[in-house]
Order: C-alpha cells, then sequence, then structure tokens
C-alpha cells in the first residue's frame, strides 16, 4: 500500500490520540474535551478497518451518555484505566509487551531493553523509565506517531533515504514489538472493561495497528488473531 502524505499525516495524528488514551489517566477535562469536540465522529485514519469504526461507536455512545454527569463518568474510567492497565495488584489488561512475550511473564525482559533501544537511535528516552517499562503500549504508539513524523519530514524534504529509513523502522518495530501481543491484549480488554469508554479504546488501537501495517503487505489472520505478511499473487 502506498501512503501520500495526507494519509500518512492521518495516521500519525490517530496514532497521537490513541497514545494518550492508553499511557494517560484521563482527567475531566480531557472527557470534556472528547464529549465538547465530539472526537470519535470519525478518525483521521483507519476508517476502512471494521474495529476502527466499532471503537469510534462505543467511544461515541459513550461520550453521549456522560453529558449528564461529567465527573461521574470521569471517576468511571479513571477507575477503569487502573483496573485494565496499571492494576492494583495484576492488571486485567496489561499493557507491556513482556507481560505477554517473555516466558517469565515479567513487566521487564529483553524486550523491555529491545525497546529502550529503537527510543535512542531515534533520538528519544523515557523521562520516567525507573517508573514504567519502555515497552509500555502508550508509549510505543506515541513512538509510532513519531516514526510517521519524522517520515513526513523526509517527503517534505523530498529526502528518500530519510523518509524511507524512518517507515522501514517502524514496519521492523511493530512487526517485533507490538504486533505479537496485539490480539491477546485486544481479547483481555473486551473480555474485562465495563465502560464503553474502554472497550471503544481497545478496539480503535487494534484496529489503527491492524489497517496500518496493511501498508507493509501485512493482515490479520481472523481466526487465530496473528499477523503475516501475504504473499502477492
Amino acid at each position: 500500500m502506498e501512503f501520500d502524505k495526507d494519509t500518512l499525516a492521518g495516521a500519525q495524528a490517530a496514532f497521537s490520540i490513541a497514545a494518550r488514551m492508553v499511557q494517560l489517566e484521563p482527567s475531566e477535562e480531557w472527557v470534556r474535551t472528547c464529549i465538547d469536540e465530539n472526537l470519535f465522529e470519525e478518525s483521521p485514519f483507519g476508517m476502512d478497518d471494521a474495529a476502527v469504526v466499532d471503537g469510534l461507536a462505543k467511544l461515541s455512545a459513550w461520550c453521549e451518555a456522560s453529558r449528564e454527569n461529567v465527573a461521574e463518568a470521569t471517576g468511571d474510567v479513571q477507575r477503569e484505566w487502573l483496573r485494565l492497565f496499571m492494576g492494583l495488584g495484576e492488571p486485567l489488561a496489561p499493557v507491556w509487551e513482556a507481560v505477554y512475550t517473555e516466558t517469565n511473564g515479567s513487566m521487564r525482559g529483553r524486550c523491555t531493553l529491545e525497546v529502550r533501544s529503537a527510543y535512542r537511535t531515534w533520538g528519544l528516552e523515557y523521562e520516567n523509565k525507573a517508573h514504567e517499562p519502555e515497552d509500555a503500549l502508550g508509549l510505543m504508539l506515541a513512538f509510532c506517531a513519531h516514526l510517521m513524523e519524522q517520515e513526513l519530514i523526509g517527503l517534505e524534504a523530498g529526502c528518500e533515504n530519510a523518509s524511507g529509513r524512518a517507515a522501514k523502522a517502524l514496519e521492523e518495530f511493530m512487526v517485533k514489538h507490538m504486533l505479537p501481543w496485539a490480539s491477546a491484549w485486544r481479547f483481555l480488554v473486551q473480555e474485562h472493561a465495563k465502560t464503553d469508554y474502554y472497550r471503544g479504546v481497545g478496539e480503535f488501537v487494534f484496529g489503527l495497528e491492524r489497517a496500518y501495517v496493511r501498508r507493509f503487505g501485512i493482515e490479520c489472520n481472523t481466526e487465530d488473531g496473528t499477523f503475516s505478511y501475504v504473499k502477492q499473487a
């Protein structure tokens, strides 16, 4: 799939929003913004993916139902964010790669170091690394958005080497560190989320990943949730 500049810019914006929704506890100000600006009416990228569309529908329905009591609705999703992603003990839908891919189910592992190295290659370093592993999904989504931005900068400058390097780095990063556990995380969110806000977040994030990697000829097997390159006829 060939991405033009507008498509790439839309993807960068969508991944940035997704990163914020996973990484940060929702504040009342954020909830009011979502409601007042009808933030989930449409995504700047991924509207051809069923999970993105379903996620937006769930998020929009939650926003509409939350208009009457924003403070109460905010409290509900704050508790849910903690219960699902951070955990009072063990989170129900962990957001760290190592939990899914390391044999001992640790929050930190070899993949954490690899992700840290990938960030540093592109001049990034997570300031709170002592408190949270770098292989957190929200940080990964933000890193994807950063690489998309770097590709855009290269395209704007007419530098094919720079834009191609960023695109290749993103492909390799998603294949190695995001796609192997995308379906498992999606399942856990849908299994344990009690609000349409986080049911929507789970679908939206998964759909964005699935939609984006089609660019590289990668498809998701609907039967087992695995991702793989599809041979062209």
